[in-house]
């Protein structure tokens, strides 16, 4: 079982002497949204190797969980993908495209969330060199959902986080009752407390919160970016979401 922060990988050293090679690489897009049947029931990974080397790369697919305050687990997949290739040489300045199609369940009972991991393959140095190999990877995450379902968020509880400077921040649990996963930066919120109110929009919490996942039957912890004036003890918020599958 691996713990990841947010949607990146981490970096794993090598441990040993003398040399350290570093691979540079892009992977676009870091999220993707596929349905188990249809045109969407695949998707494109690209990757780019920015380095003047050869980068020898691998996709490892694992299922994603994620707890009410968003941290992350992965647990080994089963065989509900095709990733083509799973390996690849790509050359100093060159790209490869990796092809995801989805092999599971055509009319899933609910969405499932993933994360395919880009990893760079530590190479085998040359006989009597020692070195340290640092190998980068890159998570993409990546959603399928049922043909046709719909999501939707509703406003649990609203609390007020304070952060070390002082300020204070609107909270919000959310839960999505649906079989689709829901991606809170897809509603609109809208806040209100006496004489304040203040909306924000699904544009301003795409920028500034990423991709808020809430999976199917579970809820999430959301600190909103909106610094509260003072006097207001408490906040009342409503969630409308914008977005249904087809």
């Amino acid at each position: 079982m691996r713990s990841i922060a947010k949607i990146g990988f981490g970096i794993v050293a090598l441990l040993s002497t003398a040399i350290i090679q570093a691979k540079a690489m892009t992977v676009s897009p870091m999220q993707v949204e596929m349905t188990s049947t249809g045109n969407r029931a695949s998707a494109r990974i690209t990757v780019i190797n920015n380095s003047a080397i050869p980068l020898p790369v691998e996709a490892v697919i694992e299922r994603l969980v994620l707890d009410e305050n968003g941290k992350q687990k992965t647990q080994t997949a089963g065989e509900e993908f095709l990733i083509l290739p799973m390996q690849a040489m790509i050359p100093p300045g060159g790209t490869q495209n990796f092809r995801v199609q989805w092999l599971g369940e055509p009319l899933l009972a609910q969405s499932q969330s993933y994360m395919l991991f880009i990893n760079q393959i530590p190479v085998k140095l040359p006989q009597g060199q020692n070195g340290v190999q640092v190998v980068t990877g890159m998570g993409v995450m990546v959603n399928v959902a049922p043909p046709q379902a719909a999501p939707a968020l509703n406003v649990v509880s609203t609390s007020i986080t304070t952060d070390k400077q002082g300020r204070r921040y609107p909270s919000i649990v959310v839960e999505n009752p649906t079989n689709a996963h829901a991606l809170l930066p897809k509603s609109n919120v809208h806040l209100s407390s006496g004489n304040w109110s203040n909306s924000i929009t699904a544009a301003v919490l795409e920028e500034r919160m990423g991709i808020g996942l809430v999976q199917p039957g579970r809820r999430r912890k959301f600190v909103l970016p909106v610094e509260l004036p003072e006097g207001i003890t408490h906040v009342n918020a409503r969630v409308d979401y914008t977005q249904t599958r087809r």
